[in-house]
């Protein structure tokens, strides 16, 4: 197992580490003496492998388990959860686990954050976007019909443990769409994951556990890095949010159904780095890098009957527009970006136009 610390929290990644996580609960929250376990009815079978371990170390446990769907991330299953939290007593000494993918973790900790003003947080991520990115650096959040993540709070979890051999369950979109945010990492600061990505397909498609845990950690670690120096999103962090612009517009103009995070991302990034192509801030190898990987791990760069206005609206209430102005993280070469670049709106509109055809 590998460990990485990111501000109070520890993360955890190995093969085999789901079997190990009541142990680990208990062993870093040993006043609680019970816990509520939240997930969705695609993990149940994980979130009984956890509730297991915490009740054979005495622990009362709850489980909730909500449909499975983006759409879920809302206040009004925050609500429902909350009723249940006040039927089942629990308290702030009692520990609270978001065991499934980025919907359950980001609406888990949302609501950890909130009830009694903070629970004990722990965190099981089950898909490949979670376990990445998802579930790391403290960032919770709902959706509302207007765009993606505007309620939301910054609250570290105690720990997260990342088990890749959870992901060979995963549906074959599901996996390819957690690729999206791994290629991002390359872009944004690592450009050596780009040929270990390309060395390495078929060993990814695959699912060998010794290449994704490699995956997990390298990408872990780049988070855990840039959290560390810019917890809030004052300056740094902002390099994450790379094809997230364009993405998180894509996905609320598609109601959140049309495109998985991780092919709205991919969509986002090719948007992006063609918009930094006509800026004269990145060459043209660049774009086509990036285009490969992406092609490569099976992920979208072009897409038809794309409700562009939609999209522009949505972007115009992300929380990176500033009194609204279109900012953008823009690459300049594989492994370095640059954040916070105006955009106007009609190079956003040429850019989605070109993605769109």
């Amino acid at each position: 197992m590998r460990q990485i610390s990111l501000l109070g929290a520890s993360l955890e990644i190995g093969t085999g580490l789901l079997t190990q996580v009541g142990e680990r609960i208990t062993s870093l929250e040993p006043r609680a003496r019970k816990a509520f376990l939240l997930t969705d009815r695609n993990c149940a079978r994980y979130a009984r492998e956890v509730k297991s371990g915490l009740e054979a170390r005495g622990l009362e446990t709850v489980l909730l388990a909500i449909p499975a769907g983006e759409i879920q991330k809302r206040l009004s299953t925050a609500a429902r959860i909350y009723d249940r939290l006040a039927r089942a007593g629990i308290e702030r000494r009692s520990a609270f686990v978001a065991v499934g993918g980025g919907v359950v973790t980001d609406l888990g900790g949302f609501v950890a954050s909130t009830w009694m003003r903070g629970l004990p947080l722990f965190l099981v991520p089950t898909t490949l976007l979670a376990q990445v990115d998802a579930a790391i650096g403290g960032k919770t959040g709902v959706n509302l019909p207007q765009g993606k993540n505007l309620v939301g709070t910054f609250y570290q979890p105690r720990a997260v443990f990342c088990d890749p051999a959870v992901l060979r369950t995963l549906p074959p979109r599901e996996f390819t769409g957690g690729l999206g945010e791994v290629v991002k990492y390359g872009m944004i600061r690592d450009a050596e994951l780009l040929p270990f990505l390309e060395r390495n397909i078929d060993a990814v498609r695959e699912q060998k556990a010794e290449t994704l845990e490699e995956i997990v950690f390298r990408c872990a670690s780049i988070k855990a890095e840039v959290v560390s120096q810019d917890e809030r999103e004052g300056g740094l962090r902002a390099i994450l949010n790379y094809g997230h612009t364009v993405g998180h517009g894509l996905e609320a103009a598609g109601g959140y159904r049309r495109f998985h995070h991780g092919e709205a991302v991919a969509l986002g990034m090719e948007a992006e780095a063609i918009i930094a192509l006509e800026m004269g801030i990145a060459p043209l190898e660049t774009l086509a890098v990036q285009n490969r990987l992406l092609k490569l791990c099976g992920l979208p760069t072009r897409t038809r009957g794309l409700p562009r206005r939609k999209v522009l609206e949505a972007m115009r209430l992300d929380k990176k527009t500033a009194e609204g102005r279109l900012r953008f993280v823009l690459p300049e070469a594989a492994g370095r970006v640059r954040y916070g670049v105006e955009v106007s709106p009609d190079l956003v509109a040429a850019a989605l136009r070109t993605v769109s055809s």
